[in-house]
């Protein structure tokens, strides 16, 4: 597999990372001209794999009771916006935002939201597309609430509590969250960026249901809401809690997996069945963000532990 895409006969990937029973057993990084080189030293960003992050910092704020209820009114959060709050608007709760069913108009850019200075009202002030809870609807504007909700609640910049709660537990240290909206608070839908062997720890600490080094960062029973079906996705997923799941065809079995998937095709898999995490990235824009890479899991990673 590595020689194939270092070849250019495969898909074309910046790093490949394989973790199996806890253990970094492949690692291999592909440098290209008039490229970043790459290597187990180098942050990588990882694009939308941020919405799963903050996922997990959601939790942490859920076990620590302070959210009480997924099926809150979104805006109840937020009272200096009485005057947006309508019936349907009101229908709207933290729980439709983890599953990108808010049905708030979806078409609010990550650029436009980089430049408002007020973000969090111009979210609520989105017509709504839908009923909420209706469909999935992929949308960044439902990562950005929660967001803007975390810091509420924890009274932290999204970055910190991060920080503190989960990358320093996790012997994270070269973290950077570069981009941020337009009231500089951390984007919650993008532009974290991690080593690759730390994007593959975060694998690892989901696939230990939120334990590490002996001690419980996140609950075993968030992991496995965030981590379960909870709507129907397009192209064959499922959807959690900004966790997609999908599953390989290995032999004459079906595996499932679940993912944190951002643009540019970065990818982080998690195998329960194997045991496994794995770890994909790349510069150049895909086409096709989900199949080239998927390819390489099904054609070479899950055979070789089958």
């Amino acid at each position: 597999m590595g020689d194939g895409v270092a070849a250019g006969q495969l898909s074309e990937v910046d790093s490949i990372v394989v973790v199996r029973h806890g253990a970094l057993v492949y690692e291999r990084y592909f440098n290209r001209q008039h490229a970043i080189s790459y290597d187990a030293a180098t942050r990588h960003v990882g694009n939308s794999m941020t919405k799963s992050i903050v996922s997990l910092l959601l939790g942490i704020a859920v076990d620590r009771g302070l959210i009480g209820d997924l099926d809150a009114p979104a805006l109840s959060f937020f009272p200096e916006f009485a005057e947006l709050r309508t019936p349907e608007k009101e229908r709207i709760t933290l729980r439709h935002l983890l599953t990108m069913t808010a049905g708030l108009n979806a078409s609010v850019s990550a650029p436009m939201l980089s430049r408002d200075r007020d973000p969090d009202r111009h979210a609520f002030e989105q017509a709504l597309a839908r009923e909420p809870g209706a469909a999935f609807e992929y949308s960044n504007l439902d990562s950005e609430i929660i967001g803007a909700i975390l810091e509420k609640v924890t009274g932290k910049p999204l970055d910190m509590f991060a920080m503190d709660e989960l990358f320093r537990p996790l012997g994270i240290t070269d973290v950077d969250w570069f981009r941020r909206l337009g009231n500089q608070r951390p984007m919650s839908s993008n532009g974290l960026s991690l080593r690759p062997r730390d994007w593959a720890k975060i694998g690892q600490f989901v696939l230990n249901r939120g334990a590490w080094n002996g001690k419980q960062l996140v609950s075993a029973s968030w992991i496995a809401q965030s981590t379960s079906p909870q709507v129907s996705a397009p192209k064959s997923f499922s959807y959690g809690f900004q966790w997609w799941l999908g599953h390989s065809t290995v032999g004459d079995r079906s595996v499932a997996w679940a993912a944190a998937l951002g643009f540019n095709a970065q990818k982080l898999i998690i195998i329960p069945e194997y045991d496994a995490v794995v770890v994909f990235h790349a510069a150049r824009e895909s086409i096709q963000m989900v199949v080239p890479e998927i390819e390489l899991l099904n054609r070479y990673i899950l055979p070789a532990m089958r």
